[in-house]
């Protein structure tokens, strides 16, 4: 019997770059690496752990969850509340009677189906009546394949969704297609233009951002520095009276407010609020670079608690190419970065990078890249990783934005 079961988010956007649900992926884990013993078992052991370990909203907010059903549990599902997820049908399962009996079964019980990397074939005809989603990979299909599947598909009553969606590119091609939902990196890759500058108003976040970078800066030119901006202070005074931070009492200063929090940690936060104000960008953009800085920063208390808010910036700074459309190396440069933080983000070398790439392997559901070895010599293992990767999603949702 596995030991472990770690769990991935990955966000499903609409048309507007929204996010409307997450699909969880989750590897099962022995002591030394990391090992699928059982499908059923595996599926049956995250519901168990999201539906009644945890609350469901903690993991999903009021969005549903995308999980995929093995044939076993297509026949026989768990007694959990069907308003609150999505079941995904594997690829690999056979499309023959029983199959057909089972889903039939789940739709008339009001359950939503989606069908997972579909490909059509000469069986699809028997089960597409019964779903509600079709998952198509855009890596699997060229261009014309990819057209000739939405033209066959159409006659059905079906949300399309493109998955595997790395460029703005495909996203535009999919969208075009008429792809109603999309999943994919598409939105953290930055829209480079030969030629194209960085826009006035985000040069001055820029600036800003490399300012409170000065490893020299005192509290009074840091106050200084975000009192300039009357916006960024206000959110900054209310982030720090937030549920998130719970002060003794309510800080109504920028000094106390520093003092109280720390010079690192409101550096942090006036950077993250900092990007927030650049309103040309998706807030799940934003909505992701705040949960890999948290996640960096928590992860990174294990390997040198000092640095927390060190980790928190380099999470942060490692989404800046989406954020400004330029090639990250030029933005770090702008920011006159010490050596390790640029060689973590750059790179993903040293203790830093180290833990970047964990976050960035975690998001992308790839559980055999992480370092597991790294990750254990400082107690990290996939069971903290997943009460850290709770605790963010809790505490994103109580931050104000």
């Amino acid at each position: 019997m596995f030991e472990h079961v770690i769990m991935a988010r990955q966000p499903i956007y609409d048309q507007m770059s929204n996010i409307t649900a997450y699909e969880l992926l989750f590897r099962q884990y022995g002591e030394e690496h990391a090992l699928v013993v059982d499908g059923d078992a595996a599926t049956s052991e995250v519901l168990v752990n999201v539906f009644t370990h945890f609350n469901i909203d903690d993991i999903v907010g009021n969005k549903k969850a995308y999980i995929n059903f093995t044939e076993k549990l297509i026949a026989e599902p768990p007694p959990f509340d069907k308003r609150h997820f999505v079941i995904e049908v594997l690829e690999d399962i056979e499309i023959n009677d029983s199959l057909v009996a089972n889903l039939t079964s789940l739709r008339q019980q009001n359950y939503v189906i989606a069908l997972d990397d579909f490909i059509y074939n000469d069986q699809s005809h028997r089960i597409l009546p019964l779903a509600d989603i079709v998952k198509i990979d855009v890596l699997l299909l060229s261009q014309k394949e990819l057209v000739e599947h939405v033209i066959a598909l159409r006659k059905y009553d079906l949300t399309l969704l493109a998955e595997k969606v790395e460029t703005r590119e495909m996203w535009e091609f999919c969208l075009d297609l008429g792809f109603e939902l999309f999943q994919g990196y598409f939105l953290s890759k930055p829209e480079i233009i030969s030629g194209k500058n960085i826009p006035p108003s985000k040069l001055l976040v820029l600036e800003l951002l490399g300012k409170l970078q000065n490893p020299n800066i005192t509290v009074k030119e840091l106050d200084a520095l975000i009192c300039r901006d009357p916006i960024l202070s206000f959110k900054v005074l209310k982030l720090v009276n937030s549920a998130s931070y719970v002060p003794r009492q309510k800080i109504e200063s920028l000094t106390k407010a520093i003092t109280y929090l720390g010079l690192d940690l409101i550096r942090s936060l006036a950077s993250l609020l900092s990007l927030s104000n650049l309103s040309d960008k998706p807030n799940a953009l934003k909505d992701q670079a705040v949960l890999r800085a948290r996640m960096c920063e928590k992860l990174g208390e294990k390997v040198s608690r000092g640095d927390a808010a060190a980790f928190f910036s380099v999470g942060l700074f490692s989404l800046l190419d989406a954020f400004f459309d330029q090639p990250l190396e030029s933005v770090v440069n702008a920011l006159s970065l010490n050596q390790k933080l640029s060689d973590a983000l750059l790179r993903h070398e040293g203790f830093y990078g180290e833990i970047l790439s964990t976050v960035i392997h975690l998001e992308k559901a790839e559980f055999d890249d992480i370092n597991w070895a790294y990750l254990y010599e400082y107690g990290i293992s996939p069971e903290f990783i997943n009460e850290v990767h709770q605790e963010t999603i809790i505490w994103h949702q109580s931050t104000p934005h």
